[in-house]
Parts: C-alpha cells; structure tokens; sequence
C-alpha cells in the first residue's frame, strides 16, 4: 500500500534504518519520522491508516462540489503522529485546485514541509487575531495565516490538541475559507460514497 518513504519537510527519499520503520535519514534534516504515502487513494487504504491513528485524518464534510480525495500520507507506524489528506477540485474563481489538510503531533515538521517553513512547528507563526476559522469536529478552530511563496496559501491552528494545517495552491483558493469550511475526522466515520480522484500534484512536501 505505501510507495518510498520520504522525509515530512522537503520530501526527498530516506535511508530508513534496519528494523525501525519509526525512524529515517534525511540527508537535509537528518533523522525524521519517515513519511508513507500511497500510490491509488483507496477506501480500504484509508480505514487500515486511520484505525489506529493518533491523530486526526480531516476531510471537508460536504466535500465542495467536483471535489474529490486525491491523496493521503501519513508519518510514523503504527499509530500514525501525523496524517496528510490531499483533495482536488475546481477553484473558487475558476481553474482547478488543491487542498492539503495535515493534521500532527508537536515536533513532526510536516506542515511546516508543505508550508514552506524551515522549522518543525510554526512557532511564532500563532500570534494576534486569527485570520479564519473552521468548524473541526463540531468545534471551532482559529487558523493563522502563514507567510508561504507566491503559489500557495498556508492557515495554521489546533484542534484535539495538535496542529492543524491547510495549504492551498494556486493561493487564490484560499477564497475556499469565505463561507464556514466544515471538517470531518475519517477515524469517526468513512462514508462510502466519499468521493475519490486521481494522485494530485502536491500530495508530498517539497513540490
């Protein structure tokens, strides 16, 4: 089910050391949590990563309409710290887009990774008022904008105490945050008519 194990921040391969799938070798980072990923989004791939995960596996719930789950990746096994859910569909002011929802413990670097950041976690990043909002499991979670490159738009906040990442390309698909975004956890219910897609272009960090 998994392809090449990557490292969360910048998404090249890694060395993953004999017997400890826990652990990798990045030749930029060094040692990170090792980031899995699958090659075709499947139902079946989707229930085996979230059945013991640590973390949450967010999804927009209504998916907006010709939106589809293109991708997911999660770090660390069994009992993933951090889980990338990838979707696709048409942008808010035409043309297509994609839709990065991380969800991870402190210290993974994931979100840092698809946001462009060269830390773990966003740090100073959370500070003043919140610039949007969504509903995550039937509670409101704050997000703060993050200073990315030009191509993309990235929000950071918590929500079941830890962090809580989107990331958006082209950056004009951050109008998908105008009207209440509302966010389901897939570890509490996988409805089978949850639409899938083709792999999308930003599904590993560092691309």
């Amino acid at each position: 089910m998994t392809a090449t194990t990557v490292c969360p921040r910048c998404g090249e391969r890694l060395v993953v050391r004999p017997g400890n799938s826990g652990q990798a070798w990045c030749h930029v980072h060094g040692a990170v949590t090792p980031l899995h990923h699958t090659l075709l989004i499947a139902h079946d791939a989707i229930s085996a990563v979230t059945a013991d995960a640590r973390v949450p596996a967010w999804v927009p719930d209504p998916m907006p309409t010709g939106w589809s789950v293109t991708g997911l990746a999660w770090g660390g096994e069994p009992g993933a710290r951090a889980i990338v859910v990838d979707c696709a569909g048409p942008a808010p002011l035409g043309g297509s887009a994609e839709l990065v929802l991380v969800a991870e413990e402190p210290g993974t670097g994931v979100g840092c990774g698809y946001a462009g950041l060269p830390g773990l976690d966003p740090g100073d990043v959370i500070s003043g008022p919140s610039s949007a909002d969504v509903e995550a499991a039937g509670q409101r979670a704050p997000l703060w904008a993050v200073p990315t490159s030009d191509d993309r738009a990235a929000f950071v906040g918590e929500a079941y105490g830890v962090w809580l990442w989107l990331v958006m390309w082209p950056m004009s698909a951050a109008w998908l945050l105008a009207e209440q975004l509302t966010l389901l956890d897939l570890r509490e219910r996988l409805y089978p008519d949850l639409p899938l897609g083709p792999p999308s272009e930003h599904l590993l960090p560092g691309t």
